[in-house]
């Protein structure tokens, strides 16, 4: 289906909020209004803490932005971040079983896509592979921002696709009141018969605060609806209702505290990940993978002026990554990546009209593989970035700019000399590849009527290859592919257009966006002709694919838009509809990209009055006729899911409070197979399953 024949809905999301507009004044405010009341203020006003403009909301930015925070992220936290944020419109995953899931957002995976904790990279290796999962735990998250455009170049060159922020309280940003505050969270049941434990508590006093995260979770295999494998090569007899080798074991533990004085405060954290997960690939034994993550994180401000400065802020992570992927007892692969990133974020005063902030950001990793199937040769990849993100005000609109200087270095380690020798691929052991790009984006905010604002981005952006796009010559596990690099990639340039429009009070609240992205040199994975790779290399038979760099076009759109039939201060009822679609192509050949995700539409029902709260959605995914060359056609789905939720009163004089919940999923145990997985012929999607919990804070 093309963008085209799905205009009629965007066209109807859109003159609802027209609608919504004809009785408002013409006249347009000079510069973001206040809202209607304080009582009609919804989601566009959630603080983006993160975007570098002195605490800009959604409804003030110019690129488009999604924000998970509150009741709706504890309803939506699932065991992976690409689990969590499937539902946000523009927002798919790489669905690598139900142990391992990675954001793409419009179509973008990967490296293009940056994944943060709380600003810094996550330092872990899950962007080299899908089945690698982000060493991120949702369920100690307070927010997790979904940010493109103009944004997106404080945190790298690499994020033409956007950067998710996973924010947590892991250091501490509040001084303590001398009590105890905290909260403490189990789940019980679903599709994988969970079994979570959470705690999170914090104390100290106005000038110490400490902060303490435990959590424990245990599932079994998945049950699905029917068989897992589709493929040519399925069994004629396999089980029935059950995903093998889908089960899984994670702990997490994390200690922070920070220390706060007049001018500023100082923190720092240390955070044990450990994750078990089976991965299911139908392979015989069955795959398994070990992850750990031992991770040191520092966090400064000085919120006193100084200089030209108005503050500065600063952030630094240090991670031990250690990962092993199991054939049934047997090691039979292992990564590791000791790596380490920091940035210093200056805000300044008003120069010329001009706000905004300047830094700097730097990174170092060290990665090698050992065993049956190293992809990629060891590597040293350090890189170092000037960047600056600025605002300018007038009668008639705000301007956001940005721009970004970034050099990167990749030096190989031992290369095996009896490695095939492919076109394009030249390393050898010590090479050293050096590159620069420079990145620039604009935008434009206006305010066409109170509660109305509609943001204009372009942005320029040149991505340096990786070390795997780069270096890789190896068989591939968990792609089923032996994969080759090209030693000779240059930048990857992109031009990216996005509109918004948006409205935060009133009957009806939301945006619709759309958005194109041309890229020249668009690298990605291509299928090489048979035998290229000697036999003796690829003693599997995997299909070989080699990293090229060709022109590609993404567009699109996405939309989000709340009806408030009912909101008085003790009862809401709210109907919500959502949709997104991207088409993707690479232009040089005129063919489709790979797993791309489908047009999806999706309706909500919520309603709350007193200590109730209960809702309803389905989501329905299109069937996914556009596919590249060693893909299938992927069939259409619908999901409804329903959750109901009773806040207990708290005793007088306390400050307990405790929360029952009940949630379930896949309803009518539909069959789901996403378009953007590998595994999308081996591993469907969980089947019917019900959910109970409790949280009880203080």
């Amino acid at each position: 289906m093309s963008l085209f024949r799905k205009l009629p809905f965007i066209l109807l999301v859109a003159a609802a909020l027209a609608r919504a507009q004809s009785s408002l004044p013409p006249t347009p405010p000079a510069a973001s209004p206040a809202p209607s009341s304080p009582e009609e203020v919804h989601h566009l006003d959630s603080f983006v803490v993160s975007a570098g403009l002195d605490g800009k909301t959604a409804f003030d930015l110019a690129q488009g932005t999604s924000i998970l925070a509150g009741e709706e992220l504890r309803r939506r936290s699932a065991a992976t971040l690409g689990a969590t944020l499937a539902d946000t419109p523009g927002v798919s995953e790489t669905s690598f079983g139900p142990g391992a899931s990675r954001p793409i957002i419009r179509g973008l995976g990967g490296d293009r896509v940056r994944v943060l904790s709380s600003g810094v990279g996550s330092l872990d290796a899950s962007s080299i592979s899908p089945d690698h999962n982000t060493a991120l735990e949702p369920l100690f998250a307070s927010r997790i921002e979904v940010l493109r455009g103009p944004a997106t170049l404080l945190y790298g060159s690499s994020a033409v696709g956007g950067a998710i922020n996973v924010i947590d309280n892991r250091i501490p940003e509040t001084p303590g009141d001398g009590q105890v505050h905290g909260a403490i969270e189990s789940r019980f049941g679903g599709a994988a018969n969970e079994r979570t434990g959470v705690a999170a508590l914090g104390a100290g006093t106005p000038g110490i605060a400490f902060q303490v995260d435990v959590l424990q979770r245990n599932t079994d295999d998945l049950d699905i609806p029917g068989v897992a494998r589709i493929d040519a090569d399925a069994p004629a007899h396999q089980p029935r209702g059950t995903l093998p080798s889908s089960a899984s074991e994670t702990r997490n533990v994390s200690a922070g505290a920070t220390t706060f004085w007049s001018a500023g405060r100082l923190g720092a954290s240390v955070t044990q990940y450990e994750t078990a997960y089976g991965v299911p690939t139908g392979d015989d034994p069955a795959v398994t993978i070990n992850m750990k993550q031992t991770r040191f994180d520092l966090a400064g401000d000085v919120t006193r002026p100084f200089g030209v400065f108005r503050s500065a802020k600063a952030r630094f992570g240090y991670s031990r990554y250690r990962h092993s992927e199991l054939d049934g007892a047997e090691v039979a692969t292992s990564f590791k990546n000791n790596a380490y990133e920091g940035r210093l974020e200056l805000p300044h005063l008003e120069l010329g009209g001009v706000t905004g902030t300047i830094g700097t950001q730097g990174a170092f990793s060290d990665f090698s593989a050992v065993g049956k199937e190293v992809v990629t040769p060891p590597s040293h990849t350090s890189s170092g970035a000037l960047f600056a993100v600025e605002e300018m005000k007038t009668s008639a609109a705000t301007f956001q700019f940005g721009a970004r200087y970034e050099h990167q270095s990749v030096k190989l380690g031992f290369v095996d000399p009896a490695l095939p020798i492919v076109p394009g691929y030249a390393a050898r052991s010590g090479q050293i590849r050096s590159l620069a790009g420079v990145s620039g984006s604009l935008g434009v905010v206006v305010y066409p009527a109170p509660d109305y604002s509609l943001g204009l981005s372009l942005a320029y952006s040149e991505r340096l290859p990786t070390a795997q796009e780069l270096f890789s010559n190896g068989p591939h596990g968990g792609t089923g592919a032996y994969e080759v690099g090209s030693s000779r990639l240059g930048r990857e340039r992109s031009l990216g257009l996005d509109l918004s429009l948006r409205r935060r009070a009133g009957a009806v609240t939301g945006t619709l966006g759309v958005f194109v992205n041309k890229f020249t040199d668009y690298i990605y994975e291509q299928e090489l002709a048979a035998g290229t790779i000697p036999a003796v290399n690829n003693p599997g038979g995997l299909t070989e694919y080699q990293f090229v760099a060709k022109n590609a076009l993404f567009y699109g759109a996405e939309t989000e838009v709340q009806f408030h039939v009912i909101d008085r201060a003790d009862q809401h009822l709210h109907v919500s509809l959502l949709g997104d679609t991207v088409h993707a192509e690479q232009t040089t050949d005129h063919v489709p990209l790979p797993r791309m995700p489908p047009f999806r539409l999706g309706v909500g029902l919520a309603f709350e009055q007193g200590r109730w709260s209960l809702g309803t959605e389905a989501r329905h995914a299109f069937r996914q006729n556009r596919f590249s060359s060693g893909e299938t056609a992927t069939a259409g789905y619908t999901l409804v899911n329903a959750h109901v939720n009773y806040h207990v009163a708290s005793l007088d004089g306390t400050r307990l409070g405790l929360d029952l919940f009940l949630r379930g999923e896949n309803l009518t145990d539909a069959t789901a197979r996403l378009s953007t997985s590998f595994l999308k012929d081996y591993a469907p999607l969980a089947g019917r399953g019900a959910t109970f919990g409790a949280r009880l804070s203080f």
